[in-house]
């Protein structure tokens, strides 16, 4: 299964590299004048920390974990850790203020230059801050609050769709139909979105998260 798993991150990461030919004006959304307006994040600085199983699915071949996020306040960033369902760590990265990111251990089996990078930018998109700037914002109607904003990150372009006002219920990397991810997020609370999916278009791949109400914790 690791196999597996390895060869999914692989070619999904290099079919990033083909451009887009997706238009939000052909999805019915209209650009609008982007001053002033402010992105919400998936995860707030007024997030403290939340556990969830996590659940990878390639073709027919399933691995499963866990994943805990944290916010670090000292540092004002985040960190994610996949964890063994033994409770072995098996990556953790930390998403820092200034929009970068560092990975502080990886195993062996997850330590190819083309999973860490794929990994990093897909989890990278739930670590956005409330100051990251928007280029773009379009709308879909007046007054029915359905809008998209984009933003440029690390010279990326990411689409966050939004009518919450706790945070975006849709992702969309820009990239090529092939290697775009999108990640769907449901049922906000404290501890934020207690469903985050991402799927990558057009490959038998996709990373589910679902919140574990976790009592233990304080």
């Amino acid at each position: 299964m690791k196999r597996y798993l390895t060869s999914a991150l692989i070619l999904s990461s290099f079919l990033l590299i083909f451009e887009s030919c997706s238009s939000l004006r052909h999805q019915g959304y209209r650009k609008k004048a982007a001053k002033n307006q402010v992105l919400i994040p998936v995860f707030g600085t007024d997030f403290d920390k939340s556990l969830y199983n996590v659940k990878i699915t390639f073709g027919k071949n399933i691995f499963t974990s866990l994943a805990v996020i944290k916010y670090i306040p000292e540092d004002e960033s985040f960190r994610l850790a996949l964890l063994s369902e033994a409770g072995m760590r098996l990556f953790e990265i930390e998403f820092l203020k200034d929009g970068t990111s560092q990975v502080n251990y990886t195993s062996d089996f997850m330590n190819k230059k083309a999973v860490v990078k794929k990994l990093s930018s897909d989890f990278g998109m739930l670590f956005i801050s409330e100051s990251e700037k928007i280029v773009k914002s379009f709308s879909m109607g007046s007054n029915d609050g359905n809008y998209v904003q984009r933003i440029k990150k690390q010279g990326l372009k990411d689409y966050y769709f939004s009518r919450n006002v706790r945070g975006p219920e849709k992702i969309s990397e820009r990239g090529c139909a092939f290697g775009r991810t999108t990640v769907i997020l449901n049922k906000y609370g404290d501890k934020g979105p207690q469903e985050i999916v991402f799927t990558h278009k057009m490959l038998k791949f996709e990373i589910g998260l679902k919140q574990i109400d976790y009592s233990g914790w304080n």
